[in-house]
């Protein structure tokens, strides 16, 4: 019987495994950051979508109602009802969200809260929450109510300046002998409810910012914050309306008091790392840098000021 020899099978060694592992990891270092960016393409795209979609809605209310939605009365409101339907902007007590629902197909949601007068329902809206950040969903540790990732910004009178926001009264209503200048007002304010036409004579509509994102510390996402607690049912409050007094700014956790006239839970911010999406009174959704000059944010907020906008 013939023995046959056999050719050993040639095989890794160790260094050549460790060569392999060692390119392996670079690929995969090289990839993520390449997946993250597409994830935040992605999530920018989606963010903007939504805003444009508001927009279409706000100028659906406008051709509806002869006037932009306004942001309540304030914080914590309730429902100003009318024949059993949720009244309109100029005399209605909750802020623009609640107002603007029969034109994003959630007029259900506004029958049901005109006719329970319940905020805390839990009524999640996609719409109204930034991918990037979460995902609409009742907050049990904030009555059931689902926060918002996106709000109207209304002017300071100039940069670093304060108190334009509530115009002295918080509660009260001695707010209502003072203009608000942007295009979402306080309800019941001395210029009342803006209409297209004002805003597209003076300013015009491409040149006022409307709605933006605001800014979130990430490790309240899911737990709420005094600005993030009422979600999008709210009135005249930080939840639903921020402040051009200072620039907007990357959410970060503990951010630095000194950079800011007021809490930050006033103004405007998001999740993405290069800027903020602002939705325009003509419906056109345009990034705004962090690093945008202060006068430059004050200006774009104020549609009365006659300002000659320049690059942003």
């Amino acid at each position: 019987m013939r023995n046959v020899s056999r050719r050993a099978r040639p095989g890794f060694t160790l260094i050549e495994l460790l060569v392999v592992i060692a390119i392996i990891a670079i690929l995969i270092g090289l990839l993520l950051p390449a997946v993250q960016k597409v994830r935040e393409s992605a999530s920018r795209l989606e963010c903007q979508n939504n805003l444009k979609q508001m927009g279409i809605a706000i100028h659906a209310y406008h051709d509806t109602n002869k006037m932009f939605p306004s942001g309540g009365t304030n914080p914590w409101p309730g429902f100003t009802v009318v024949n059993g339907s949720l009244a309109r902007a100029d005399i209605q007590t909750v802020g623009w969200m609640v107002q603007i629902l029969p034109f994003i197909e959630q007029d259900n949601i506004g029958k049901r809260l005109a006719a329970t007068q319940v905020r805390e329902n839990g009524d999640a809206v996609p719409l109204y929450n930034c991918p990037a950040r979460r995902m609409a969903k009742a907050h049990p540790n904030q009555g059931g109510r689902v926060l918002t990732d996106y709000c109207a910004i209304t002017p300071a009178n100039s940069p670093g300046s304060w108190d334009q926001y509530w115009m002295g009264d918080i509660w009260g209503t001695g707010y209502r002998s003072s203009i608000y200048n942007g295009i979402i007002t306080r309800t019941f304010s001395a210029g009342g409810s803006v209409k297209m036409a004002q805003v597209t004579a003076a300013d015009g509509l491409s040149n006022t910012a409307m709605i933006t994102e605001a800014f979130k510390q990430p490790s309240n996402y899911e737990n709420g914050d005094w600005h993030d607690d009422s979600g999008w049912t709210d009135g005249w409050d930080p939840d639903v309306i921020r402040y051009s007094g200072s620039p907007p700014m990357r959410d970060k956790n503990n951010p630095p008091s000194n950079l800011w006239t007021a809490d930050p839970g006033y103004s405007a911010g998001s999740a993405h790392s290069t800027g903020v999406q602002c939705l325009m009174g003509d419906g056109s959704c345009r990034e705004v840098s962090y690093t945008v000059n202060a006068q430059v944010w004050v200006w774009l907020s104020n549609w009365r000021d006659g300002a000659v906008m320049p690059a942003f």
